[in-house]
């Protein structure tokens, strides 16, 4: 953990108000981004963050993550998504979810059974080692696409490459991720 992380930890644990500027100064614009590709609107984007941050201030205490960064981007991700399904907008609507979660259907076993809970552990353990069999570029596209949503297109433009090549070294991820996840006996 970044020193500046178990600074801010132990500010929230104080219950000092300046954590949560400090948290908003160094993960703002990565979850506000999330939050934005996930709902399309800078207003909603905001207030998901704003609520990841109030969800932050209240759970710390009592359970500090190991990494900051990542627990306040999936608390903000996870508020996004909620947000998006109350709202009830229709699957194939604006914004990358439907898009970025149906691509990788093929690759992921359906939630819907005890078995599927059972797995989740183990799921998330392939899928980080997965993770670790690609280079750095292939990694972050990959983590752009399916943690951040962000359209392929801003990808593209983020490693300057095409959209197509971006959709391709995507369609070839998830080939290796599913061949990875069968041998694995996860799928």
């Amino acid at each position: 953990m970044a020193a500046n992380d178990t600074q801010i930890i132990a500010q929230i644990t104080a219950r000092d108000e300046r954590a949560l500027e400090a948290l908003a100064d160094a993960y703002g614009k990565i979850c506000r981004k999330t939050a934005l590709n996930i709902l399309g609107n800078p207003a909603d984007a905001e207030e998901a963050f704003n609520d990841a941050l109030f969800r932050a201030w209240n759970a710390i205490p009592m359970n500090p993550p190991a990494h900051l960064q990542a627990y306040l981007i999936t608390l903000t991700r996870r508020i996004a998504l909620d947000k998006r399904r109350a709202e009830g907008r229709e699957k194939r609507g604006g914004g990358e979810v439907p898009v970025a979660l149906s691509e990788l259907e093929e690759c992921i076993a359906s939630g819907d059974s005890v078995e599927a809970a059972l797995n989740h552990n183990a799921l998330r353990d392939a899928m980080n080692d997965f993770l670790e069999t690609l280079s750095d570029e292939k990694r972050r596209i990959f983590i752009e696409r399916y943690t951040f949503l962000m359209p392929p297109r801003e990808i593209a433009r983020r490693h300057a490459m095409t959209s197509a090549s971006v959709r391709m070294a995507l369609g070839r991820m998830r080939k290796a991720l599913k061949q990875y996840l069968e041998e694995e006996g996860l799928l």
